[in-house]
């Protein structure tokens, strides 16, 4: 893994922020909603921008506008902007989709092993129904980690001790008889699955059942400012962002403020099939 250098990082945030105006323009064409998520909704609320110290872009669709994106959306993009799916590119091992400058390089640890496009990206998650009815949840939840852990035995992951090592050439062996692009298909339609319910689930996020509520948040949008733009941020933002990071509106100590990147290669100048794919 590689530290980020302060150029880098300003060079990445302009990176992105051209990608998310390409972004909202194509929404803006679709007739689409979308959502700012995560740092990206703190940032804008508590800095109009980017957090400081922070340099990634995540937002989310309704599942309805989503399917509409991935399918409309790359003939509208500019040519160096590729849509990531597991439709668009075979070897992609995300049940959600990534906007990619093609002419840039960065190389995530985890998936530094597919032969997939590595450029410059930022998230777009698809927000699915969640079963309302207990029952129907565990179901849910049971077959949702079985696909999750077969899916992540073909990641790579840093600092890997012997313990994580041995847990991880266990599941492989376990669960050798499911293909892996079909449990990443398999994990698609069950994550479409529930029609309607009154709860609503980014179920690619990394906090979990933390980003599971009530669907009253997403009904409508409200616009702010992200380093000059206007973009879309939920109309129960508070509610949202309350349940999954406590007070955002507090700044962390100084020694937590800082990026958490996992990259094997980066560059913002060359595209990875000229850097990482050549090699």
């Amino acid at each position: 893994m590689i530290q980020i250098t302060a150029e880098q990082s300003k060079q990445l945030k302009q990176i992105q922020l051209d990608a998310l105006k390409c972004f909202v323009k194509v929404c803006e064409q679709l007739s689409l909603r979308y959502y700012v998520i995560g740092g990206t909704l703190i940032g804008a609320l508590r800095h109009k921008g980017f957090i400081p110290w922070d340099d990634d872009i995540d937002v989310a669709m309704m599942r309805e506008d989503y399917e509409v994106f991935i399918k409309k959306a790359q003939e509208l993009l500019p040519k160096k902007y590729f849509v990531q799916t597991i439709y668009s590119e075979k070897n992609t091992p995300f049940n959600f989709c990534k906007i990619r400058n093609s002419e840039t390089t960065w190389v995530e640890t985890s998936v530094k092993n597919f032969k997939i496009n590595h450029g410059v990206c930022f998230d777009v998650f698809p927000l699915d129904f969640y079963p309302d009815n207990s029952k129907a949840r565990r179901r849910f939840e049971r077959k949702n980690i079985l696909l999750k852990t077969k899916i992540k035995t073909k990641f790579s992951y840093k600092n890997k001790g012997l313990l994580k090592q041995i847990a991880i050439f266990a599941l492989r062996l376990l669960l050798a008889p499911f293909s892996y692009r079909k449990a990443i298909m398999r994990r698609e339609q069950l994550n479409k699955s529930v029609k309607e319910s009154s709860l609503v689930a980014n179920l690619c996020g990394a906090w979990g059942k933390k980003e599971i509520i009530d669907k009253s948040v997403f009904s409508d949008v409200v616009q702010l400012e992200f380093e000059g733009i206007m973009v879309n941020e939920p109309i129960g933002y508070d509610k949202w962002l309350t349940k999954v990071y406590g007070n955002y509106m507090e700044l962390p100590p100084e020694e937590k403020r800082k990026a958490h990147h996992y990259v094997e290669m980066v560059d913002l100048e060359n595209s990875y099939k000229k850097t990482y794919l050549k090699e």
